[in-house]
């Protein structure tokens, strides 16, 4: 696949995975919008494709617009909208003027976008002072945003006490049998208890009803994974 033709062919759709509520009834919270494309390439071999031709903003910009367009025109006007996004795209000279006509042309969406930045980005970039800047920024159309994959990256602490996401996204790796590992567990009670009352927790990659109960008793937020719903295409 030629990554330009993405772009020329309008090639690239999404599929929607639901996040819901922990609260015995799985009550939907979100979509999590993801990218696919028609020749069937994993999505992040198409970022990276993106990335060494120059155009990752190009395509972060377009997978966002088009992702916001597809929820828009299936008039979910209740839950949230979870989309990745990279710090680069962030920090893009562009970026601000690009989101403003965005909210200008999606009002309905104000307050309902989460955008996620994934923890293992490189450090340097979490270290650039413009990112908080243009973070606040966002506030105004009530952003918010998510560290995702949260437990991947080497200063996982540190980013969620200097930046004070709304949302952590705890990486898979702790839904992995978490019914039968007491340490995975015990680390979860805890660490619910430490960001519980000022952080919405998202507990990624649930794939049995059994992780997914000891989830809901340790008391995590929101889960996402495949037992509580697979990404799919979104119907009216």
């Amino acid at each position: 696949m030629n990554i330009f033709t993405i772009f020329q062919n309008d090639f690239i759709y999404h599929d929607f995975q639901p996040l819901f509520e922990m609260n015995g009834h799985q009550t939907l919270y979100a979509y999590e919008g993801l990218l696919r494309n028609k020749f069937n390439e994993n999505p992040e071999s198409v970022f990276q494709s993106a990335m060494k031709a120059n155009i990752l903003y190009k395509l972060d910009t377009l997978s966002i617009s088009k992702a916001l367009e597809t929820f828009a025109e299936n008039g979910l006007k209740e839950c949230k909208l979870f989309l990745n996004i990279y710090i680069t795209t962030i920090l893009h000279p562009n970026f601000h003027t690009y989101f403003y006509n965005l909210m200008k042309k999606h009002p309905e969406i104000k307050g309902r976008l989460v955008l996620e930045i994934n923890e293992s980005s490189a450090e340097e970039l979490w270290q650039n002072p413009l990112l908080k800047e243009s973070l606040k920024e966002l506030k105004q159309f009530g952003v918010w945003y998510a560290i995702d994959d949260f437990g991947q990256g080497t200063s996982s602490i540190k980013k969620s006490i200097e930046y004070e996401p709304e949302i952590i996204k705890l990486d898979r790796y702790f839904a992995m049998n978490l019914a039968q590992d007491e340490k995975k567990q015990r680390f979860l009670a805890f660490f619910n208890q430490f960001y519980g009352k000022d952080t919405l927790i998202v507990l990624e990659g649930i794939e049995t009803q059994q992780d997914m109960k000891v989830a809901e008793e340790i008391g995590i937020t929101i889960g996402q994974g495949f037992y509580l719903g697979k990404p799919s295409r979104l119907l009216a």
